[in-house]
């Protein structure tokens, strides 16, 4: 089934990011899944969202859920927002489910109009290596487990690029 656009600006940015990520990391090593991209670093998933902003202009989020099925506290709170004063790019984010268990995201933004290949290299990058470092830290201190443990006990790997 083809992409749908939100924006011309979208698609074109889409394209953009799609071709520098091939050439970046090679076609095999990207999958795309919608208006995402998906590559393996590590321990962990990069994710590349293309999103349209306005009519006219189109940013790139570029993302790891670091670790999953955890316990909020203060305390694991306090150590994300005192973590982000040490994060280059991007910075670490808090979801939580409906079951009261969170999801600890990182994620960097860029303007996808004016990006640069080095520039969309340094944010997965950087995103891959931090999410890679800390996801096992994290759950040693504080719980859950990390995303990709999650998706290896629900499924086998040969099954997870299918």
């Amino acid at each position: 089934m083809p992409m749908e656009f939100k924006t011309d600006a979208q698609q074109k940015v889409y394209e953009k990011t799609r071709d520098h990520l091939y050439t970046l990391f090679g076609e095999v090593n990207v999958k795309a899944l919608g208006d995402t991209f998906v590559m393996q670093e590590g321990s962990t998933f990069v994710y590349a969202r293309v999103f349209p902003i306005g009519d006219k202009r189109a940013g790139v989020e570029i993302f790891s859920y670091v670790v999953v099925d955890l316990d909020v506290t203060e305390e694991m709170m306090r150590f994300l927002l005192t973590y982000n004063l040490r994060l280059i790019l991007g910075g670490f984010g808090l979801s939580i489910g409906e079951d009261g268990k969170g999801t600890v995201m990182l994620t960097h933004t860029i303007l996808g109009d004016s990006m640069e290949r080095e520039e969309l290299y340094a944010s997965v990058s950087a995103i891959a290596r931090v999410a890679d470092e800390i996801d096992d830290q994290l759950v040693a201190k504080f719980g859950g487990q990390t995303a990709l443990g999650k998706l290896m006990g629900e499924q086998a790997a040969d099954e997870i690029w299918e």
